[in-house]
């Protein structure tokens, strides 16, 4: 094997090595900003959960500020009845009330808690924590939006990382090539 597929092995070797180093950063990364973003829809159901358990109806167990989910970042909660229908929210669109997917609300009957993404018909994506609480449904719900900026933002870095690794290590190994051709020039015009 001549020198340049030498090098060439060498350089298909440390870009598969790299290129796995940067995708497992990245999925780390939009894993952990993810999940993470289910720490308030979490601590609002269980707040809203205690109030319940203590004997609060469910119109004064949810926060008392009203948010515009289609404009705000802020948190919300909803509470729906044994029946699955809305009987209190901290939440609104617009005018209109929140309309949550009823299959995540049956799940819940099951099992107790449910964590999941959520997207409206208009397209707007929240994180949610739903969760049984005496006679209720409860859930937590926080918009993605900044979280998922920041997500594009932390692909475009690991891009641009891997972009550089990639360009950079190609430098590399061609003046690597062009170094080691010139020292077997010359040690062969020496040997003439």
């Amino acid at each position: 094997m001549n020198v340049g597929k030498k090098l060439l092995f060498i350089w298909v070797i440390a870009m598969f090595f790299i290129t796995f180093t940067c995708a497992l950063t990245y999925l780390v990364a939009q894993q952990s900003l993810r999940l993470s973003a289910n720490a308030l829809p979490a601590k609002l159901v269980k707040d809203v959960a205690i109030n319940l358990q203590k004997g609060r109806s469910a119109q004064d167990s949810i926060p008392s500020q009203q948010v515009d989910a289609s404009k705000s970042d802020v948190g919300f909660v909803m509470i729906y009845d044994q029946n699955k229908h809305l009987v209190a929210t901290s939440g609104m669109f617009g005018t209109k009330k929140p309309s949550y997917p009823r299959g995540v609300l049956d799940y819940v009957a099951k099992n107790g808690e449910d964590r999941v993404t959520w997207q409206t018909p208009d397209g707007l994506r929240f994180a949610t924590v739903a969760m049984k609480s005496n006679d209720y449904y409860v859930v937590g719900a926080r918009s993605l939006h900044e979280t998922e900026n920041t997500i594009d933002q932390t692909t475009h870095i690991v891009f641009y990382a891997w972009l550089a690794c990639l360009i950079c290590s190609a430098v590399a190994m061609l003046v690597i090539h062009v170094f080691i051709k010139a020292l077997l020039k010359k040690k062969y015009v020496e040997n003439l």
